[in-house]
């Protein structure tokens, strides 16, 4: 990773400054992932450990990817819906693996925030936080909070070992990327905690119908622009499935870039990754949204959802369309003819787009 080194964060000052404090709200990012949920557990550990703090763990969107369920589902995670959430009932609000006003998550624009802790770029609305740990030359923001637990020596049994330790190894595809040696030394320190038979049933969940109907549309559907593969899901089952179909298309051989994209509940969302150790999605994606959506990101992986509401396939497909020149025109390529990834005819009355502008 190219980030320059974060500046040493003072979790002793900071955990001083929050005494007296009695209840604790830690967000997620909408339709959370493991590093997140990760993140979010081992935060509720220490402020309960270290200041008596009740935590509250909260959400937005829904928790759909067989692993991230299976995650929740076998740590028996205490999750709440941020709809149940009074907001008035907390002294304290935090933010994981996300940032205020990023558009990713359920924390109302312009609301106070005490805690920010993340490993994306810094945004300007997480400078209001008087705890605020940014940490983008790190892989996982779960690496940050597994650091906060060993310097103040707070025990970690295993099912939260075991939850940080597959934090890690999806967030970082076992250390393959955007890993530093942060990430190395809390990889190795946990595998003597984790209890593997639980890692097991997170790591290789029963998936839904909607899973394979997903993958069997993106494999018809995907169309190559030279080493960009771009497919349209069209109507999705939850909304990190352009995250889990995007990760699957970059075992192509020939894909330098994937953007995958999709629609639920009328949302657009959008997924982009690369194996380029210098691509900064998350600035490619930010500049192919524009002010058209919300996106963030970093190295190699980062997703969108677009703000324009979407009704039918045939509003989807030019959506699609016209993200899908923006990534070409960012990266500096030519908008030529999309050629099938597969000489397999379309699903029944679903459509192809030439990718002729019109």
């Amino acid at each position: 990773m190219d980030e320059p080194p974060s500046p040493p964060f003072d979790l002793d000052k900071a955990l001083a400054a929050l005494a007296g404090r009695r209840s604790l709200l830690i967000y997620t990012h909408d339709n959370p992932d493991p590093d997140a949920l990760a993140a979010a557990l081992g935060l509720q550990r220490l402020m309960e450990h270290e200041l008596n703090l009740l935590a509250t763990l909260t959400y937005g969107g829904i928790v759909g990817r067989a692993q991230n369920r299976a995650m929740v589902e076998n740590l028996k995670m205490p999750l709440t819906q941020v709809e149940r959430i009074d907001l008035a009932q907390f002294d304290t609000i935090a933010m994981v693996d996300s940032q205020p006003e990023t558009g990713n998550n359920s924390l109302p624009h312009g609301h106070r925030i005490d805690m920010v802790i993340d490993h994306h770029p810094p945004r300007p609305g997480s400078a209001r936080a008087p705890w605020c740990d940014i940490r983008p030359d790190l892989g996982a923001t779960s690496t940050i909070v597994f650091e906060y637990l060993r310097q103040r020596a707070v025990p970690i049994d295993a099912p939260l070992a075991t939850a940080f330790f597959f934090a890690l190894r999806t967030e970082t595809r076992d250390l393959g990327r955007e890993s530093t040696d942060a990430e190395r030394r809390a990889y190795l320190a946990l595998v003597p905690l984790v209890d593997h038979n639980l890692l097991y049933r997170m790591t290789h969940p029963k998936v839904p119908r909607a899973h394979f109907a997903a993958l069997d549309r993106a494999l018809r559907s995907a169309l190559l622009f030279g080493d960009v593969v771009a497919v349209n899901l069209g109507a999705l089952g939850y909304p990190d499935l352009v995250a889990e179909i995007a990760d699957l298309l970059l075992s192509y051989e020939g894909a330098r870039f994937v953007l995958c994209m999709g629609q639920y509940e009328d949302n657009p969302y959008m997924s982009l990754r690369t194996e380029a150790d210098n691509a900064r999605a998350g600035t490619v994606m930010r500049q192919v949204v524009g002010n058209d959506g919300a996106a963030g990101g970093h190295g190699t992986m980062a997703g969108a959802r677009l703000f324009a509401r979407v009704s039918s396939e045939a509003e989807l497909a030019v959506t699609f369309q016209d993200m899908v020149q923006r990534l070409l025109a960012a990266l500096g390529h030519s908008v030529p003819p999309g050629d099938p990834l597969l000489s397999l005819p379309p699903p029944a009355g679903g459509k192809t787009w030439s990718g002729r502008a019109r």
